[in-house]
């Protein structure tokens, strides 16, 4: 069975650089590795690889969920991978997590886990770093990539290219060594 891979963010060109989008821009950096070509459907824009689904929903980033439901494919049977922005990791880290334990802090996130009604949700996290003093949350994750974060992203997005070609084999014990 194909595994999905959604990149969380939210449509629109005014956040397309932003950091709550970088789970766009890890499954726009995918597509592009593999030259897929992405469909439109109403509530979501999918691309398809012979081991792969790409999904980016195409609703607000709280209503990932609900974009999924309508998904043409059947997202709520599959092995599901959602990459996403981590105020909590700093910027640069990536992490794996195989499964969910406990409702996410991240609205994206839980309005999957929510919709879907699965714990076995697998986790790209991409670190984003917290605000600086000040700066509201909301405010900080709609905030476009510095230019300096800019040079070094696709370092980054190159990292959860390896780690995804690693779960798509099932090779999960060698995540960590990507990720140390």
């Amino acid at each position: 069975m194909k595994t999905v891979l959604v990149g969380l963010g939210n449509p629109g060109p005014q956040y397309l650089l932003t950091r709550h989008n970088v789970g766009f821009m890890f499954v726009d950096f995918v597509a592009r590795r593999r030259n897929l070509s992405w469909k439109e459907y109403p509530t979501l824009h999918l691309a398809e690889d012979k081991k792969f689904y790409l999904i980016k929903p195409m609703l607000y980033m709280n209503n990932s969920g609900t974009a999924l439901l309508n998904a043409p494919i059947p997202v709520i049977r599959m092995p599901l991978v959602v990459a996403y922005d981590d105020a909590d990791l700093p910027f640069g880290v990536v992490r794996f997590k195989r499964e969910i334990r406990s409702v996410p802090s991240h609205r994206g996130l839980r309005d999957i886990y929510e919709r879907l009604g699965r714990r076995d949700i697998m986790r790209l996290r991409f670190g984003i770093g917290r605000p600086p003093e000040g700066v509201p949350m909301a405010r900080w994750v709609l905030s476009p990539f510095s230019e300096k974060e800019l040079e070094t992203l696709s370092e980054i997005l190159v990292k959860g290219y390896e780690v995804f070609n690693l779960i798509i084999q099932g090779k999960y014990e060698l995540i960590g060594r990507v990720l140390s």
